[in-house]
Formats: C-alpha cells, sequence, structure tokens
C-alpha cells in the first residue's frame, strides 16, 4: 500500500506520514505553502469520526462475513449453475473480497499494536517504527497480488523492470483500476525501493489505507477544485522531499478511463488549451493527464528521471461488475516500464505541457498494441 498518510488502500507507502488540510496528522494545523513537511503524531480529531466508522465496519463485516461464508459460497456456486458459467465468477470474486477483508483486520489491528509499542504514536517516525509499516507494505501487496494469481487467475507479463533507476525520481502510473496502488509496491519494494505516493481522498474510505498510508509521506489530494493551489504546494512539498532510495509516485489521469470522463475531460481541454485538447484526442484507452501534479513534482525533485508504468489488463478490476465479468483472467495483464532521462525532458513550462502529453500518447499508444482482442 502506498505510503505517506495514514491511508490503506494501497498499504504500500513509506516514510514520514503527510495529511491533508486540517487532518495533518502531524504538530501544528495544515500544511501551506511554506510549511515544512509533517512528521507522524496523532491523528486529528477531524479524522476519528472518519476511522470510527470504516474500522468499525471492517471489523464486524468479518465477524459476520467470515463465518457466512459456509452459506454464501454453496449459494453463490449454485448461482454460477444456474447461470451456466462454469468459470464461477460469483465465488471467486466473494473469496478474494474475503481476502482482501481479513487483510483489512490485519492492517488495522497491526496499526493499533504498533501505536501502543511506540508509545501511543510518539515513536511512529522511528526507523524502526518505519522498516516494520515497509515490511507490511510489501506483504499487502504480494499477498494481494498472489492472491489474485490463485483465485482470480492474474497473472503479470512485465518488460523492463530493470528500468528504474536506483536513485530518487519521479513514476508516472497508468491509472485503470481499483489496484493501480499495488503494483509499484509489488514490482520494486522487494528491491529496498521505498514510496512517497500521491492518492485521492476517496480512498481514505478503506482503513488499512487511511491509517497506514499517513505513516509514510504520502499525499490524499482532494480534487475537487476548491483549493488547487494549496494542493500543489502540498503535492510540491512531498515531492521535495524525496530521497535517493526513493520513488515518488503520482497517477497524472487522476481518474480511470469512461468514455463521459473523456468527453468532459476534452470539452474543459478545448476552453482552456485547445492545442493540448487536439494532442488528448488521439488517446484511445486512456484520460489526458492532468498537469499540475506530475509537473510540479518534476519540478521540485531537481535532475529527476521520469519513469513510466504502463499496464493493460486491469480494467476488469475497475469495479464489482467490471470484476464479475472478467473473472477469472483469461490474458495475462502486461505491463510495460521505461525510463525518460531529465536530459529529454524541457526545461519550459510550455515545453513541459506538450511533452508530458506526448509521453501519455506513447502511454495509450502501448494500451492499444499490447491489449487483449
Amino acid at each position: 500500500m502506498p505510503a505517506g498518510r495514514e491511508s490503506w488502500s494501497v498499504m504500500a507507502l513509506s516514510a514520514v506520514p503527510i495529511q491533508r488540510g486540517p487532518e495533518t496528522e502531524c504538530t501544528g494545523g495544515p500544511v501551506g505553502q511554506n510549511d515544512p513537511m509533517p512528521s507522524p503524531v496523532q491523528p486529528q480529531p477531524d479524522a476519528l469520526p472518519r476511522r470510527a466508522k470504516t474500522v468499525s465496519a471492517v471489523l464486524l463485516g468479518a465477524i459476520i462475513g467470515v463465518p457466512l461464508l459456509v452459506i454464501l459460497v454453496p449459494a453463490l456456486i449454485i448461482a454460477d449453475v444456474v447461470r451456466l458459467n462454469w468459470r464461477f465468477p460469483l465465488v471467486r470474486v466473494l473469496l478474494f473480497g474475503t481476502w482482501y477483508l481479513l487483510w483489512e483486520v490485519r492492517a488495522v489491528l497491526s496499526a493499533a499494536v504498533w501505536w501502543v509499542i511506540t508509545g501511543f504514536g510518539r515513536g511512529l517516525d522511528q526507523p524502526r517504527s518505519m522498516d516494520f509499516h515497509r515490511r507490511l507494505q510489501r506483504t499487502w501487496a504480494h499477498s494481494l497480488i498472489g492472491a489474485m494469481g490463485k483465485i482470480l487467475r492474474l497473472e503479470l507479463d512485465v518488460d523492463g523492470l530493470d528500468n528504474v533507476p536506483p536513485a530518487g525520481c519521479v513514476l508516472l502510473a497508468r491509472h485503470a483500476s481499483l489496484v493501480d496502488t499495488l503494483l509499484p509496491i509489488h514490482l520494486f519494494g522487494s528491491r529496498g525501493v521505498v514510496f512517497r505516493y500521491v492518492l485521492k481522498t476517496e480512498l481514505l474510505m478503506d482503513p488499512a489505507l487511511d491509517i497506514i498510508g499517513h505513516r509514510f509521506p504520502n499525499y490524499f489530494v482532494d480534487r475537487s477544485g476548491v483549493d488547487s493551489a494549496g494542493e500543489l504546494a502540498r503535492i510540491t512539498s512531498l515531492a521535495s522531499g524525496t530521497g535517493d532510495e526513493e520513488l515518488f509516485v503520482i497517477f497524472p489521469e487522476g481518474s480511470r478511463f469512461t468514455t463521459p470522463k473523456r468527453v468532459r475531460a476534452l470539452e474543459k481541454l478545448d476552453a482552456s488549451d485547445p492545442e493540448l485538447a487536439a494532442k488528448a484526442r488521439e488517446y484511445i484507452t486512456t484520460m489526458p493527464p492532468r498537469l499540475g501534479g506530475p509537473l510540479a513534482a518534476i519540478e521540485a525533485i531537481e535532475g529527476t528521471d521520469v519513469v513510466v508504468l504502463a499496464h493493460t489488463g486491469l480494467e476488469g478490476l475497475a469495479g464489482l461488475k467490471e470484476l464479475i465479468r472478467s473473472v477469472p483472467f483469461r490474458h495475462p495483464v502486461r505491463v510495460a516500464i521505461w525510463r525518460v532521462p531529465n536530459s529529454e525532458i524541457p526545461t519550459d513550462r510550455r515545453g513541459r505541457e506538450l511533452w508530458l502529453f506526448d509521453l501519455w500518447k506513447q502511454v495509450d499508444d502501448w494500451v492499444v498494441a499490447n491489449r487483449a482482442d
């Protein structure tokens, strides 16, 4: 899961917690443009009502749901047979959902125990605590990917794994499913890489992501546009602290591709930047990249290379309906990783805007060329 603030959908984040606005798990108030990056402490009161609901829901779901498996599994087998679906997607989705739920419980309880061990949160930012949470993050990602392999028949076909440099850099990843955040941790976490993630605030409804993610340097961005300047300032602050052993992970599209979303995005671009809109119209499978976050990160990490993570085949994990239609997976999930040296990135703002849209056309072309028929 990603690390950053105490969030848990992608339990793979790492380092010091960062939160948005008044929910920041750090000393002092909201993170502003000139404020230092916070360090993990007690959660602010604003986070407690949300976590009281989400943690209670997860624990209650496990207590009630796991015993019900003795009824639900046979019932869903019958339902699949009645539908003449011998691949048993309903049963597979139930079993994977249960595995995910049990990992949520493990993560929440581990976070609570470690909070007590570290002096009721006072030592969460110490090396021993960070090492524990990174191991938990890696184990979480490997376990979920492994469960998807065994239960959902998901198989990864990865090309370019060696294109991630040892020094800190920006990772631009395609966003196509609910599990995109797992991939960087699963692919690179065991190689000693740690992560700084930019995630959407909607993921705070996942209690594991919410709690664990805030124990690392991650940021949960508010995409409403209410305080765009403040959000960019906080992303810049997070990126500027990226160390040589870290990957700064951001998803430029900001949202999964759908035709209505694409139409709305193109309408906005037509009004604000016709040249970029013309480039985005050539995309077939991807959303136009949002400029603010990715370019802020590239500018903040001086001399950074950019690593691109493209994939196709995870679209079936975009939601419950898509998942039921897709499992078990019939084709491998193809992943491509390539590196853009800093020398190939323009130095002026307009040049970088055009470069990013051209780069995303390469991502789109790769997806079109490699997706299953």
